[in-house]
Formats: C-alpha cells, sequence, structure tokens
C-alpha cells in the first residue's frame, strides 16, 4: 500500500469520526463537546496530509 492511499484511508476515517461527533454533540455533553474538538483537528490533520500527498503524486508523475 502506497503512502497516498494509507493517507486516503486516515482521511476517510477522519471524516467518519467527524461526522459522528457532530451527531453526538446532540447530547450536549463536556465529552461530547470533546470528542468534536478532537475530530475537527483530526481532519484537518487528514486534510493537510492528502493534500500533500495529492501535490507529492502529482510530482511524481511530472518526472
Amino acid at each position: 500500500m502506497s503512502w497516498t492511499e494509507i493517507v486516503k484511508k486516515e482521511l476517510v476515517q477522519a471524516r467518519r469520526e467527524l461526522a459522528a461527533a457532530e451527531e453526538g454533540l446532540k447530547a450536549g455533553t463536556p465529552a461530547a463537546h470533546g470528542r468534536y474538538a478532537r475530530a475537527v483537528h483530526e481532519a484537518e490533520l487528514a486534510e493537510r496530509r492528502a493534500e500533500l500527498a495529492a501535490r507529492d503524486a502529482q510530482r511524481h508523475t511530472w518526472h
């Protein structure tokens, strides 16, 4: 499995966790808010890694 594929899987997982955390916000508990904050952070990191992986893959196709 390539780095790009791993990063894509991580992004999908992060987006799923974010969606679940958003749903959990309905509980209105501090734990739900903490989970959501972590999920947002992880999703942002995964997005950045995916962008880097895409740029890296693009660079390698040009050479």
